[in-house]
């Protein structure tokens, strides 16, 4: 029997997925080409782009089954 993975958990992977990618870009992009540096937008960004990404991957292992 195969398995099928949740539509909904693929889902919310993806958008998890992209979410933390852009947040990590916007925190390389800000510390490389930043005026100023800022420690609360680079807390800020590393933060969520932390948790989505963790999202991502618990979420993508769900949907296969581990």
């Amino acid at each position: 029997m195969v398995a099928i993975p949740s539509l909904s958990l693929w889902v919310f992977a993806w958008i998890f997925l992209i979410i933390g990618l852009i947040s990590l870009v916007i925190l390389v992009l800000y510390t490389k080409y930043g005026r100023e540096v800022s420690i609360r937008l680079s807390i800020i960004s590393i933060v969520i782009s932390s948790i989505f990404l963790g999202f991502a991957f618990h979420f993508f292992l769900l949907s296969e089954g581990l």
